[in-house]
């Protein structure tokens, strides 16, 4: 807002209202002439929280030492630094501030730079009257309040809309948790449910007819127990309720153990499971959480792999403060758009498990948050078409261990 002309209120109202509305604010005036500096206070200090200033220099010395004021007045025509200048200097230390310039000249370019340069609100001409000026001052403290009011509403506005676009996100994982619910939960237990009922009414099953339906209900169980442990697992990561007991012990014994537990799955497929380990290098983590982490690494591995396909487990050690498990595949890899949102919560990509698995969408997220929490880090590096690689980086040490 910039104001040319200035009102001309009668003195008394100017100097009452001016007194009733300063209640010590606080007002920085600067002008390189010390007699009309010795003025502009004799007309303000008793009204105001003031300070004044010689210099831009010195004035930017004010701002560095605390003082925030609310309205900045200053000369346009000031040895060294100009008012447009100064003003300009003024903004990372005083940027609520409401910037005034005083000009004794018209020239255009000069106001044109201030307006440009200093953040401008208004001018006031010279020469001025004592009232003119009180009354500007006045109304430049309730521009900035007014301001300060209006800065007040936009964050509290701008509060509400993260508060509803947090609430709308939440709603949105309740429907997905509730799609889950109704249909990967509903489908399994419709199985078992008729499973083991052919079961128990078919006296004259043949004793391997029934083991196979056994072993189908076992499977399937164990995809819906997969389900509910994702999503229990997924909530109580968000809510900080996961206790994590992290020590200090050699990843290769749990990294090996996965592998072999997955063996038999995987050769099922025909892939065969590589692990490679040249090192004894111990991590600081949770062995119950790092089993988790790698189990759903090689799990989603063999999951999305052709037949006849080779996985490789490689522990590393980067260096002496960090240690890597990578999984390294041969499958279809992953796109562009996909590792844009690997690690989201519900997440469908694009690729799909080449054995009739099943998968809940929350694998890769439970792994970053777990990986995370134990000060780790997680990432995917693929070529699509060329297989994907998961690398997951443990610290060696606690974190008040140095070398």
């Amino acid at each position: 807002m910039l104001n040319l002309t200035l009102s001309r209120p009668t003195s008394e109202q100017g100097t009452t209202t001016t007194a009733q509305a300063s209640a010590k604010r606080r007002l920085l005036i600067v002008d390189d002439e010390p007699m009309l500096l010795m003025v502009l206070s004799d007309i303000f200090q008793e009204l105001y929280d003031l300070r004044t200033a010689e210099s831009g220099e010195a004035a930017l010395e004010l701002l560095l030492g605390g003082f925030e004021p609310e309205v900045i007045v200053a000369d346009q025509r000031m040895t060294g630094m100009s008012g447009a200048q100064f003003l300009a200097k003024s903004i990372p230390h005083a940027a609520k501030a409401v910037r005034v310039v005083l000009t004794g000249y018209t020239d255009v370019q000069d106001i044109i730079d201030s307006i440009n340069l200093g953040h401008i609100y208004r001018f006031l001409t010279k020469p001025w009257q004592r009232e003119e000026l009180l009354e500007a001052v006045r109304l430049c403290f309730e521009h900035y309040d007014l301001a300060t009011r209006n800065s007040e509403l936009a964050d509290a506005l701008a509060r509400l809309e993260a508060a509803h676009k947090q609430l709308k996100e939440l709603s949105d994982e309740k429907d997905e948790f509730l799609g889950i619910a109704a249909h990967d939960l509903k489908n399994p237990l419709q199985a078992i449910r008729e499973f083991a009922t052919m079961c128990a009414e078919d006296d004259a099953m043949e004793l391997e007819t029934r083991q196979q339906i056994l072993e189908t209900i076992v499977k399937t169980s164990n995809r819906m127990f997969e389900i509910i442990r994702n999503l229990l697992d997924i909530n109580a990561l968000e809510r900080g309720a996961l206790a994590f007991a992290s020590m200090s012990f050699p990843i290769s014994s749990i990294a090996g153990f996965v592998v072999q537990d997955y063996r038999a799955r995987a050769s099922a497929k025909n892939i065969t499971l590589h692990f490679e380990n040249n090192t004894e290098a111990k991590v600081f983590a949770d062995e119950s959480m790092t089993m988790q982490i790698l189990e759903n690494l090689v799990s989603n591995a063999v999951k999305y792999s052709p037949h006849g396909k080779n996985i490789f487990v490689r522990i590393t050690t980067p260096s002496p403060t960090t240690t890597q498990v990578v999984i390294q595949d041969e499958g279809p890899g992953i796109s562009a758009d996909d590792q844009k949102k690997l690690f989201g919560k519900f997440i469908r990509l694009s690729a799909r498990p080449t054995g009739d698995e099943h998968s809940t969408g929350l694998g890769l997220s439970i792994v970053k948050k777990m990986v995370e929490a134990m000060k780790g880090k997680v990432w995917c590096e693929s070529e699509f078409g060329k297989g994907a690689t998961f690398i997951v980086e443990f610290p060696s040490l606690a974190p008040n261990q140095t070398m």
